[in-house]
């Protein structure tokens, strides 16, 4: 796109200055021709530039030259205007992600956090994580479908979750285009512009309270968290079915391959392949305290 801008940019440049020279050529030399004519006529001869057959062509010359020139002039807006265009969606497509930036700042930092990260940030955020690298898919028809599914659960909350309804058919304060504008920097993943915003304004995710109940808040990471996504624990929202079910795990080799004990379990969700090479599972860069906290909930899965 930007060679191509940059080729259209040169051309416009070289039909204005075309259009703006060859006018200055042309009235020079019906100039340089008139004088001549003056010149060689009789004194007492009376010539009328416009009847003349001399000035009916230099006028025809000018006819011809304004038309050149309108026709030049529109060349040049043609082949600039699929990139006036292009400009003006991306300058359109930034404002709509900034204003997304400031809702998200005033009605989503309480729960998710600056960064988006929820109580993966913050073991004190409510919020699921909504800076994942699978609600910034590339894939357009994956775009459609995470920007569906936030879209609507913006709206209308969740009936099994801390999430409210914010549009305004639910009474909430979010119009159409404000939770639109939300879907499309979460689906950009411009948390730069959240962050920027968050710092605008002196705003700040919560401050992290310890962790009293590593049970509780291992839980809470495995049964909502990125585990959920993969993996399955009866009674509980986690009803992945990639990898195998949590469910006894305590009673079972980590991986196929390792005891279970919180160490082996700490370096198996951190990375996996310390021990087992080649394993399908990534591995989570968590805090260590979060990484405990996993391992306690797990090691209540007998």
């Amino acid at each position: 796109m930007e060679n191509a801008s940059g080729g259209a940019g040169f051309l416009t440049i070289a039909v204005v200055v075309i259009a703006l020279v060859l006018p200055g050529l042309v009235l020079l030399e019906m100039w340089r021709s008139r004088r001549v004519a003056l010149a060689d006529d009789a004194p007492d001869t009376v010539l009328d530039p416009v009847l003349s057959g001399a000035g009916m062509s230099r006028k025809i010359l000018l006819v011809m030259v304004v038309l050149i020139e309108a026709m030049l002039l529109f060349l040049a807006y043609g082949a600039n205007e699929p990139f006036r265009q292009a400009s003006a969606r991306e300058r359109q497509k930034e404002f709509a992600i900034e204003a997304g930036a400031h809702t998200y700042v005033q009605y989503c930092v309480s729960c998710h956090g600056v960064s988006g990260k929820g109580y993966l940030e913050n073991i004190g955020l409510v919020g699921k994580p909504v800076n994942t690298s699978a609600l910034q898919a590339t894939d357009p028809d994956e775009r459609k479908v995470n920007a569906k599914m936030i879209y609507q659960t913006v709206q209308n909350g969740r009936n099994n979750g801390a999430m409210p309804a914010w549009g305004v058919e639910n009474a909430g304060p979010l119009n159409y285009q404000m939770i639109n504008e939300l879907v499309l920097m979460i689906t950009e993943g411009r948390w730069d512009a959240v962050e920027s915003v968050a710092k605008s304004q002196g705003v700040q995710s919560p401050t992290e309270a310890p962790i009293t109940d590593p049970v509780a808040a291992g839980k809470l990471i495995v049964t909502q968290g990125a585990c959920a996504s993969c993996h399955a624990v009866a009674g509980t929202a986690a009803k992945g079915a990639v990898g195998p079910a949590l469910d006894g795990i305590a009673g079972r080799k980590i991986g196929g391959v390792a005891d279970f004990t919180a160490a082996n379990m700490k370096k198996w969700v951190a990375n996996p392949s310390s021990l087992k090479p080649g394993s399908s599972m990534p591995g989570y860069a968590l805090k260590e305290s979060y990484l405990d906290a996993i391992a306690a909930y797990l090691a209540t899965l007998k």
